[in-house]
């Protein structure tokens, strides 16, 4: 695991996102979001920062959108850790016959509404922020402790500047536009996406100006390229089973 701020650490081993733990109330652990699976290597990164920081339980897992590359590995967590709470945006669950909400084949115990922009308080001091857009149930959760946002796919991170998600990638690219302003007027300046790299500096100035970028049009060539790409990808993890 990496330390990225006080009291949050990125697990090294997982794959097809970025993970992370934070410590949250009454000494408590969270992970926002599973990537594609998990591994005995993640599960031993949470146990050493339990160990070392004298943390407690997972209690909860939070889910900042239902794309596969961030909840394919949930249903193994809650294998590790079936007491824990699991965070997800209301736009994003799925409601069976009897009105109960799912996710990836486990129970979501904690639904956020989903209109844009409000703020949901799941512990002290940790708050779920509604962004439709990239999904209809799309999250950030704000940890006033560490001091760090996590963006979800909000936006890319490329260490020194930031990116949207391709247009054809959002459920709705025009209230992606507006979530980013909203996530601007909320977020720390510190923010832990969930692709790329952490940004420590000046965050909501940079995403501020990002969501000021009016969008260009998409190029057919670049499209199909990534289209190609992403194909490419799923094919190679399903052949090495990841």
């Amino acid at each position: 695991m990496r330390p990225i701020a006080s009291s949050v650490w990125q697990l090294r081993s997982a794959r097809g996102c970025n993970v992370y733990a934070v410590e949250i109330d009454n000494r408590e652990l969270a992970i926002v979001d599973s990537g594609f699976r998990i591994s005995k290597e993640i599960i031993s990164e949470i146990s050493e920062i339990q160990i070392a920081n004298g943390l407690g339980d997972v209690t909860y897992i939070l889910l900042t959108h239902k794309h596969r590359d961030h909840i394919g590995g949930l249903s193994d967590l809650r294998q590790y850790f079936p007491q824990a709470r699991i965070a997800m945006g209301e736009g994003d669950c799925v409601f069976d016959d009897d009105n109960v909400p799912w996710i990836g084949g486990s129970r979501v115990t904690t639904v956020v509404p989903g209109k844009m922009g409000l703020a949901t308080w799941l512990t002290e001091g940790l708050q779920a922020l509604s962004l439709p857009g990239h999904t209809l149930g799309s999250l950030a959760y704000i940890c006033e402790k560490s001091g760090v946002t996590f963006t979800g796919d909000a936006i890319i991170s490329h260490a020194s500047t930031l990116s949207r998600p391709l247009k054809f990638l959002n459920a709705d690219d025009e209230l992606y536009i507006k979530s980013l302003s909203v996530l601007a007027d909320s977020a720390t300046d510190v923010a832990a996406p969930g692709h790329g790299f952490v940004i420590y500096d000046s965050f909501v100035k940079k995403l501020s100006d990002l969501a000021a970028q009016p969008r260009k049009k998409s190029n057919p060539v670049e499209v199909y390229r990534i289209i190609k790409g992403l194909i490419a990808f799923v094919k190679l993890r399903r052949r090495k089973n990841l």
